[in-house]
């Protein structure tokens, strides 16, 4: 519209010095009208449709200048590449083939109407060149500009289009992963169910042998050890089994009563066949239950992903401590480790979707990522602190109503 009010105020101010009122009041009234559809375009008017209008408008004041200015020989002949020069940088893609077609008529007219002798050279010969360079730059300026906006848009449009495809493939990993979880919770569940019979069956025949040594005294103090270690095997069983069912839960809902101290224990048994090997775990959880209103599942997830970290961050006898505790009316939960720590560069990057310092293979970098969101949606923060060689913190904070 700018480029249109422009020329059509200059060359009509062109016209009107040369006093050629056949051409410079078209033009004018070509002005009126662009000024008008400017107007119209900040009301629900269709915006398409005053394109299109401005477009027949520019077409036809072209035209009727050409017509007065030599016909097929005036110096403003070019201008008729511009309404279909406009159209292919607009949405519609049959603009272009429209207006293509229209400036093809109006050129072809032109040219019967320049050989029947029905055209006119209104010019004075004093005006006939610098008339000739006006055309030539509008010409110019107009190509100049739209191939200058074209190629902008045309670089704008890569870059939504990378934004795009970035966008599609973090979501599609993060689906994948979901997915993932998801299948690893009812694979969790089936096996949390199938080893909680032969656990019940175990216990009930502990309580059997039991019951029936009461009266064998020596032949009950000589099982005694044997029964302790059973009992202290379905113990710890039974602790492992209902972890997996907590991890299991495939729920949507956010209204669950979370326990932190629970999803760290739990977190902590379904990691220990790891961190068994890989050196110590301090704990110093808090003496009071810390509740925070969410999906227990998805924490589990998130809790599980930063102690694994953890746990492949340090060598053997490296030690991992996991706290929590109410601190002015938050909970706070510290992970930190004695590992390998992270680099500075890096520690700005542990959030980003896709970003992995693990060999080809060996991670997604959708870990943290996931994490970072799982926090966010049950109102919570996490701060990283680390350093090369001595260790990474991780401080995770929920605010609590």
């Amino acid at each position: 519209m700018i480029s249109a009010y422009v020329s059509s105020a200059a060359f009509g101010i062109f016209y009107y010095q040369a006093d050629i009122p056949r051409i410079y009041v078209p033009t004018f009234g070509a002005l009126g009208l662009f000024i008008l559809y400017g107007i119209l375009s900040f009301f629900s008017v269709s915006l398409v449709l005053l394109f299109r209008l401005s477009i027949i408008t520019a077409l036809a004041a072209f035209f009727n200048q050409i017509f007065y200015t030599g016909g097929i020989l005036s110096s403003g002949i070019a201008e008729f590449v511009i309404p279909p020069l406009l159209a292919f940088f607009y949405r519609p893609i049959y603009d272009r083939y429209i207006f293509m077609v229209l400036s093809s008529i109006s050129l072809v007219v032109m040219f019967f109407l320049t050989t029947l002798g029905y055209t006119q050279n209104l010019l004075p010969d004093t005006l006939a060149v610098v008339h000739g360079f006006a055309c030539m730059i509008f010409v110019f300026a107009i190509v100049s500009i739209y191939t200058f906006l074209f190629r902008n848009a045309l670089v704008v449009k890569n870059i939504k289009l990378g934004d795009s495809m970035r966008q599609l493939q973090e979501t599609t990993h993060k689906l994948v992963q979901s997915e993932k979880m998801a299948s690893l919770g009812m694979l969790s569940a089936g096996v949390a169910h199938e080893i909680n019979n032969p656990l019940n069956f175990i216990k009930g025949g502990v309580e059997i042998l039991e019951d029936g040594l009461k009266e064998e005294k020596e032949l009950k103090f000589e099982a005694a050890p044997s029964l302790h270690v059973i009992k202290e095997g379905l113990k710890r069983a039974t602790v492992i089994v209902n972890s997996l069912n907590h991890f299991s839960r495939n729920s949507e809902s956010m209204n669950e009563q979370c326990d932190i101290n629970q999803i760290l224990n739990n977190s902590l048994v379904m990691l220990q066949p790891k961190l068994k090997y890989k050196g110590v775990v301090v704990k110093e959880l808090a003496a009071e239950e810390l509740i925070v209103t969410g999906n227990e599942g998805k924490l589990h997830q998130a809790f599980l992903n930063i102690i694994s970290n953890a746990e492949q961050a340090i060598n053997r006898d490296g030690t991992i401590t996991v706290k929590s505790q109410r601190r002015k009316g938050r909970i706070e939960v510290e992970i930190s480790d004695d590992g390998v720590g992270i680099s500075k560069e890096n520690l700005k990057k542990i959030s980003d979707p896709f970003f992995t310092t693990k060999p080809v293979g060996k991670g997604t970098g959708l870990g943290l990522s996931i994490t970072y969101g799982i926090i966010e949606q049950h109102s919570g923060n996490i701060e990283v602190t680390s350093k090369v060689g001595k260790g990474t913190k991780f401080l995770i904070t929920f605010n609590t109503p």
